[in-house]
């Protein structure tokens, strides 16, 4: 074996069954700690842009294949049907979270909610409630998430 220049090599052993080892639960990918129901967004030129729904938001809101979303005041509303609104924007599914690919409408949020990642690559928003309302006799599900509003409210309707 030949000798590494970056290592000094030593005579001293260790003893192996002395060290803590890491169990197969331990080493897991996990998502991100927002909560049980929460969401994250990462907005960012080297790690790209997204939307993180956790499992069980998706699964309050019927594991639709796109939601539909509207703004007001400091809310982001997201159901599979919202009233009123036109466009849908569809998952990409991963392990544990549901994943919106969709530059345009991150940036829209970004933009809307003044949100700022000048100092990090992501913000969790974890104060959301599940809502259920009848809507002309149709019955609609839907979340109401707090956004951390880090601008002014001008032009920001409830």
């Amino acid at each position: 074996m030949s000798q590494n220049t970056n290592f000094s090599s030593t005579n001293k052993s260790v003893d192996f069954s002395k060290l803590v080892h890491a169990n197969a639960d331990d080493l897991k990918c996990v998502a991100a700690k927002h909560g049980p129901l929460g969401i994250a967004i990462v907005n960012t030129a080297r790690n790209g842009v997204r939307m993180s729904f956790t499992k069980a938001l998706h699964e309050a809101l019927g594991n639709p294949a796109a939601i539909q979303f509207a703004t007001g005041g400091d809310y982001l509303y997201v159901g599979k049907t919202i009233p009123h609104s036109t466009e849908s924007v569809p998952f990409s599914y991963g392990k544990g979270v549901n994943t919106i690919y969709a530059r345009g409408f991150i940036i829209y949020l970004t933009n809307f909610f003044s949100l700022d990642f000048s100092n990090r690559t992501s913000i969790s928003f974890t104060d959301v409630e599940i809502m259920e309302q009848e809507y002309e006799g149709e019955q609609i599900i839907f979340a109401k998430i707090k956004m951390i509003n880090t601008g002014t409210k001008e032009n920001k309707e409830n």
